[in-house]
């Protein structure tokens, strides 16, 4: 559920640039509207591996996007992405599990006032195994927020989101804060449900930078016209450097420990086996291009 929701959140945080375009000419500099968003990964490439005494991992991930319009206060972008998940020595009866993940949205934004802006997006995603298809494995994410730089070094980010994936609440809140004062290598990104993030500028192409990030997936697997699910739910610690290839372009090392619960049906049966949170140490390489 959880991954569904974070993009979400980076689509209609990362196209709402159109409200600050006339001030960034003028100023030939990032302005605080766009400064003081939450992260995002707007092109990006990227392999993972974990591994614990029962579970190997890896995850191999694919995301690009496009301006559709863009105006005098107002921006909408389309994004699509690609997500392999591979499952070795797997918990249940299953020795190896191939997952797949293809997804679309479009997400904008429109300026309200100075230094308010109203961002959203929806989108659709399939989730399975490619074994069958079904329909049961669209899923559907739709987010609104609002955006409020409230001063030259502080930002506040609040909306709600659903997903209809969800097996809690379908419409969740979301809240976030950024700080950067202006000129400073040291900023704070919190978006809450997903990522806490505390980065350094070392250099002018070369970061370094340490946080906590949650995770999740749900995919529908068919076996002789029966529908069973699959999913994995939890988070990571990690540390990370990134070093700047060109003034868009980013190479990016990640380490740390994730804790995550898989839940996986066990064959020929389908009953779901669901094991306890494990701890698993994890290394992610990617290729970012961010503004």
């Amino acid at each position: 559920m959880r991954r569904y929701l974070v993009l979400g959140v980076i689509v209609c945080t990362s196209v709402a640039r159109a409200e600050t375009e006339t001030e960034t000419e003028a100023h030939a500099t990032v302005s605080p509207g766009q400064k003081l968003s939450p992260r995002t990964d707007i092109v990006m490439a990227s392999y993972s591996a974990s591994h614990n005494a029962r579970l190997d991992v890896r995850d191999l991930r694919l995301k690009a996007a496009a301006p559709v319009i863009m105006g005098d206060g107002f921006g909408v972008a389309l994004m699509t992405g690609y997500d392999s998940t591979q499952l070795d020595n797997a918990i249940a009866a299953n020795d190896h599990l191939t997952l797949h993940c293809f997804e679309a949205m479009l997400g904008g934004g429109v300026g309200l006032a100075p230094n308010w802006s109203l961002r959203g997006s929806v989108g659709f995603s399939y989730s399975s195994d490619l074994q069958e298809s079904t329909w049961s494995a669209v899923k559907n994410t739709s987010s609104a927020m609002v955006h409020h730089v409230i001063g030259p070094s502080d930002a506040l980010v609040a909306g709600l989101v659903y997903t209809s994936t969800s097996d809690m609440s379908p419409v969740l809140p979301l809240l976030g804060y950024v700080h950067q004062r202006d000129g400073s290598p040291f900023r704070l990104d919190i978006f809450l449900p997903h990522h806490v993030r505390a980065e350094y500028e070392f250099r002018s192409r070369l970061r370094g930078a340490i946080g906590v990030e949650a995770s999740g997936n749900t995919w529908v697997l068919q076996r002789a016209k029966t529908e069973f699910s699959a999913r994995r739910e939890g988070g990571a610690a990690f540390g990370e450097f990134q070093v700047g290839l060109t003034a868009m372009v980013h190479l990016e090392a990640r380490a740390g420990m994730s804790m995550d619960r898989y839940t996986i049906p066990m064959q020929p049966d389908g009953v779901p086996l669901k094991q306890p949170m494990r701890a698993s140490a994890f290394g992610q390489l990617s290729v970012v291009v961010a503004p």
